[in-house]
């Protein structure tokens, strides 16, 4: 879809508050989207409830560590990060408190969360603790790669499997498998506040067979259920990452 952006592609507006949750490519849709609203002319801060690796950092113009400097950073730069400091030892960047993250709240500035985790992983259900979507969240994306398809349904190749077998039973993952943890209530829809809106978001869609693979699963998830569209992606290209936009939206 040449020419469509992913901010677009996802429905993000200004003011909103977005959570991205799931697997295969959280962080890469994160910072594409933070760079489509700045070079659009809107302010946008990126952050994370959870953690996000050091290096990320460089994705972002400006990096602060504190609130207080927020208001300064974003009169200097249309992106800005936002962390509540380093973890040296292991190298991460320590996430917002969700209600400090809905605190920054502002009409004028969209705000871009990672709110799970998955261990580079391309699929994955939730633990008891995850995700920590803040209760402010206005759109709620859940992230699966693409080449999940077919693997085992293993610590290899899943991000806690024995979560995903618990909604959708099977020794493959399969399209049914993922369009089921995508929408239930204990996988992708999981912690999602009532009145916030839910995309999927399926990234490596990077050549035909894939494109393919990733329709299935979107036909596979329900029209008018809490999904409202699902984003066929390929993050990692330089230029237009969006394959296709396909609409779960039931018609008044």
């Amino acid at each position: 879809m040449s020419g469509v952006s992913l901010a677009s592609a996802l429905g993000v507006a200004a003011g909103e508050v977005v959570a991205f949750v799931g697997a295969g490519g959280k962080t890469s849709a994160m910072f594409r989207v933070a760079a489509e609203v700045a070079a659009a002319g809107g302010h946008v801060v990126t952050t994370t409830t959870t953690r996000l690796a050091a290096s990320d950092a460089r994705h972002a113009p400006v990096h602060v560590q504190r609130a207080e400097e927020l208001g300064g950073a974003l009169a200097a730069a249309r992106h800005v990060l936002l962390t509540a400091g380093l973890d040296a030892a292991a190298g991460k960047l320590i996430g917002l408190a969700p209600a400090a993250l809905c605190a920054l709240r502002r009409r004028d500035l969209t705000l871009l969360v990672e709110a799970d985790g998955s261990r580079r992983l391309p699929f994955k259900a939730p633990a008891a603790h995850e995700p920590v979507v803040p209760p402010c969240a206005t759109l709620v994306v859940w992230v699966v790669g693409v080449d999940a398809l077919g693997q085992p349904l293993d610590d290899a190749h899943v991000h806690r499997p024995e979560r995903v077998a618990r909604i959708h039973p099977g020794a493959l993952v399969t399209p049914a498998m993922v369009a089921a943890v995508a929408a239930d209530p204990a996988g992708g829809c999981k912690r999602v506040p009532r009145e916030a809106r839910v995309a999927l978001l399926i990234n490596k869609v990077d050549d035909d067979d894939r494109r393919a693979r990733a329709r299935a699963v979107a036909a596979r998830t329900a029209p008018g259920g809490r999904i409202a569209r699902v984003v066929l992606a390929a993050l990692a290209r330089p230029g237009d990452a969006v394959i296709e936009v396909i609409s779960k939206e039931v018609a008044q």
